[in-house]
């Protein structure tokens, strides 16, 4: 009796889209289930079926749930990489910002996948994922590899490749096979993997240069604001200091006017009392009249 089974495709599906903890049984099943059918390569091929990290399962679950909010950080990475080739420095900044708010959104969303599901995401799985959004922005063979939702691991721009299966030149994501580290690396040539990392490595130095400078321009902009703020408070010093000044010279004037007041009030006092002391003579002496 023939055992009816899927094809490597649909089980590949099936397994990445499972939590991490159910993939084994689950691929363990289809191995015996494939042993049975008598599809001895299929049985090998899904026994080389990677388990996925809790990472890779986090992106899979975004390539899966969340398939057109990938589509803008796809696009943005095209962006990104003939900015680079271009060296468009202006572009390059402004891509970037958009980058780390895209990233920062996706990240918040698998996060929210995460929770749904029950689970909570570690600070170490957290930025493994924006190690991986930046890879599939960088390389776009890693950006096929996140949309087909088969990830084994995280990707990194720097040694992207190692381990998730390799994508001939204008190949589908979705027709992609995640196979173990071992297998995959009897299968890369040395010249085009140096060739690949020097380009990573240029692309990675390029988007280090462009946050850089994006950040040395917010920079020169806060200064320029600090100057201007620095200016204002002079320039109200100085004015305050001028009203110091009038009010100081009031004060004087007004010292000198009290004091020519008083020296007034006392010649005022005094013919006043002589007065008094003549008014009273006068009158003891009409009173002896």
């Amino acid at each position: 009796m023939l055992v009816c089974m899927p094809g490597i495709d649909e089980i590949t599906d099936e397994l990445y889209g499972l939590p991490p903890e159910e993939f084994t049984a689950a691929r363990t099943r289809y191995e015996k289930a494939a042993k049975a059918a008598g599809d001895r390569d299929a049985a090998a091929r899904i026994h080389a079926l990677a388990k996925p990290t809790v990472t890779a399962w986090l992106a899979n679950q975004l390539a899966r749930e969340h398939r057109d909010e990938l589509q803008p950080l796809l696009q943005l990475g095209a962006g990104l990489r003939d900015a680079t080739r271009n060296l468009a420095g202006d572009q390059l900044r402004a891509l970037s910002r958009q980058r780390n708010e895209l990233v920062n959104a996706l990240v918040q969303q698998a996060r929210q996948l995460a929770r749904t599901a029950g689970r909570s995401v570690n600070e170490d799985a957290a930025r493994a994922l924006i190690d991986t959004l930046h890879a599939a922005l960088a390389d776009e063979d890693a950006a096929k590899l996140l949309v087909a939702g088969r990830l084994t691991d995280a990707l990194h721009s720097a040694d992207f490749g190692t381990g998730f299966g390799d994508t001939a030149d204008g190949e589908s994501g979705a027709n992609v096979i995640p196979i173990s580290r071992k297998q995959s690396g009897g299968r890369r040539v040395a010249g085009e993997e140096e060739r690949r990392t020097a380009e990573r490595d240029l692309i990675d130095a390029q988007r280090a240069l462009a946050d850089a400078t994006a950040e040395r321009d917010d920079a020169q902009t806060q200064a320029a604001d600090a100057d201007h703020a620095a200016a204002a408070a002079h320039e109200r010093v100085a004015e305050l200091r001028q009203q110091l000044e009038e009010a100081s010279s009031a004060a004087s004037d007004a010292d000198r006017l009290r004091r020519d007041q008083a020296t007034a009030l006392e010649r005022a006092e005094r013919a006043l009392r002589a007065a008094e002391r003549k008014n009273r003579e006068a009158q003891d002496h009409h009173s002896r009249v």
